[in-house]
């Protein structure tokens, strides 16, 4: 992506191929951009079509990289199990290769399996949910990881993390509750 473009920015241009439910831009400890960002559409319909119609786009002198998701086509076939009235499929956007292990959400499928799912206080403010979902793999298998923002798109300071399993999630309460993250202590428990 082009340094200068923020996350509004990639929501209004991927809006010509769909229904955009989030955009994200990653930004460095210096809250630069890292060059790259995701998008969450509201269907495979509309993923599918920003595929189409962005990989090789060139936006301000950058040709982007655009696929989808890795794992967007197990969650897409677990939303349609779970009869959830849409499913999100993410499509990570990148130049020479930098979105790739994207993470992708679907809304609504946590099944109301609370035990599996985590609160995460004390972020540091520049913190996105891929860094999250990166600092947290290293408990197990994340599903989801999510960074509350505000109103102005910033972030509140506190986020989710949903893991696939009970196991994963209870190691990764006993590793990172109270980890020192970018100077700050992780305040981590199971979500009420």
């Amino acid at each position: 992506l082009p340094y200068r473009v923020r996350w509004q920015d990639l929501k209004d241009l991927f809006r010509r191929a769909g229904t955009v439910l989030r955009a994200d831009v990653s930004l460095g400890p210096d809250n630069r951009s890292r060059g790259y960002g995701t998008v969450l559409l509201a269907t495979a319909e509309d993923a599918g079509r920003a595929v189409d119609m962005f990989n090789g786009y060139t936006w301000q002198t950058r040709t982007l990289e655009v696929r989808p998701d890795r794992m967007g086509e197990e969650l897409g076939m677990a939303a349609a199990a779970a009869a959830v009235p849409f499913a999100g499929v993410g499509v990570g956007i990148g130049v020479g290769g930098l979105g790739a292990n994207l993470g992708v959400g679907v809304p609504g499928t946590n099944g109301g399996q609370s035990s599996r799912n985590l609160f995460v206080g004390n972020l540091p403010f520049h913190i996105q949910w891929q860094d999250l979902k990166d600092l947290f793999r290293q408990a197990g298998a994340v599903q989801r990881a999510d960074v509350a923002l505000g109103a102005d798109g910033r972030s509140r300071g506190f986020g989710t993390v949903s893991f696939s399993n009970e196991t994963d999630a209870e190691r990764a309460v006993r590793m990172f509750n109270g980890y020192e993250y970018n100077g700050r202590p992780l305040k981590v428990h199971f979500d009420k």
